[in-house]
């Protein structure tokens, strides 16, 4: 297939549409990520809620692919610890 010059016009416009896109998804995701106000105080929540999730589906044989280096009881203790520890901190 020749390469004309519509070709090559269109693969830059693809290309410019393709950069721009990410660059509103970026910029937006930003302003979304840097207004979690509504999170402050559960984030250490959060984390430790999705360790001790992340050990008890390896426990019943469900393999995350984030969590796949860790053993179970190691996550299932640090989340634990992690949860126990924040609620210490705070009380």
């Amino acid at each position: 297939m020749p390469d004309t010059i519509l070709g090559r016009l269109g693969d830059g416009l693809a290309r410019l549409r393709a950069r721009l896109l990410t660059q509103f998804i970026l910029t937006n995701l930003r302003s979304i990520l840097m207004s979690l106000g509504f999170l402050d105080g559960f984030k250490t929540y959060l984390v430790a809620a999705a360790m001790v999730l992340a050990a008890l589906s390896q426990l019943i044989g469900v393999d995350l692919p984030s969590f796949e280096g860790q053993s179970a009881g190691q996550l299932l203790m640090e989340g634990l610890a992690v949860l126990f520890l924040r609620r210490g901190m705070k009380g």
